[in-house]
């Protein structure tokens, strides 16, 4: 079956949701959870929050929501932390990068970052970027695999008290 990557709608987020819970049920006791938690982090919330702010991007596999990421022109965790970079027209920011457990390993992480870039291209930007919790080694890994580096090390975006102390900042040139 086709897998296909397109903006999501309204009648997309309560799939979105499941999708967000499926994948922290299937992290929790992992020691690269990045604190993802069913109920927790993420939620419908954030997805509905993307879509608003800036886009929802969602993978399928048929009629099955197979994976996500949200874009927005803030990152939504800088707000009040330390090392918040100034604002930036050029560049976007991508957020819950989550694909299906039963669907990983095949590219859709690939194909998802690869849409946020040319969607963050057609509004303008110059430049993606994401946080990403400094012991979440398959995510860097994948982001490492899709053309970003790390350009900023040791960054607290205010989850210590989360056991989430100190992130990556990551960037891709468009």
């Amino acid at each position: 079956m086709a897998l296909i990557v397109r903006p999501a709608r309204e009648t997309d987020l309560p799939a979105i949701g499941e999708l967000y819970g499926t994948v922290c049920d299937a992290l929790q006791g992992k020691a690269y959870n990045p604190g993802w938690a069913r109920d927790g982090f993420p939620t419908l919330d954030c997805a509905r929050e993307y879509l608003r702010e800036g886009a929802l991007l969602i993978a399928m596999e048929g009629s099955e929501p197979v994976g996500s990421v949200g874009l927005t022109r803030e990152p939504s965790a800088e707000d009040g932390f330390e090392n918040a970079p100034d604002f930036d027209d050029k560049v976007w920011y991508l957020h819950v990068l989550a694909v299906h457990p039963a669907h990983q390993r095949r590219g859709i992480s690939s194909l998802l970052l690869s849409a946020a870039e040319d969607y963050s291209r057609a509004q303008g930007a110059n430049t993606t970027r994401l946080y990403v919790w400094e012991g979440n080694a398959p995510a860097l890994r994948a982001y490492e695999k899709s053309g970003y580096s790390c350009v900023k090390r040791n960054v607290d975006i205010g989850l210590a008290g989360f056991g989430l102390p100190r992130f990556f900042l990551y960037e891709k040139p468009l």
